[in-house]
């Protein structure tokens, strides 16, 4: 059931298996104020359908800012995710070696960071995703 979409953010909920399923936008300098009030969106839905399971799909996103302002929304997403009741994240990532190689990194530093208590995962199949979401680990 889609529970949001606004042309940049598509947020679908499959409650019997209760993965709520994300396709990220493109992360660009002009795009950031949208970009953040999208992953607000995606914290307040999590919070208000008491979600376990995220999936976050990264395939075709394409992130062109500055290394530091990625990290400030990525960490922004972790602090507000600490919120909630979620407790598995997957994540599918980019086919683009360099822009995952960098998202690899930044979700490196914010686990430490934060120490999240989400088991999370980073896959580059999303059935593989879905799979261990549903606790059939790929």
């Amino acid at each position: 059931m889609i529970l949001f979409s606004n042309g940049l953010i598509l947020l679908d909920y499959n409650p019997a298996d209760d993965i709520l399923s994300v396709e990220l936008p493109d992360m660009q300098e002009m795009t950031l104020p949208e970009v953040r009030r999208s992953f607000q969106i995606v914290i307040e839905n999590i919070i208000n359908y008491d979600i376990k399971n995220l999936l976050l799909d990264s395939s075709k996103a394409i992130v062109e800012v500055e290394d530091e302002e990625y990290k400030a929304v990525i960490l922004q997403f972790g602090t507000d995710l600490m919120r909630t009741r979620l407790q598995r994240l997957a994540r599918v990532g980019s086919t683009r070696p360099v822009q995952e190689k960098r998202a690899a990194n930044v979700s490196e530093e914010v686990k430490q960071e934060l120490n999240l208590p989400i088991k999370f995962g980073n896959f580059t199949i999303r059935a593989d995703a879905m799979n261990w979401l549903k606790g059939m680990e790929a």
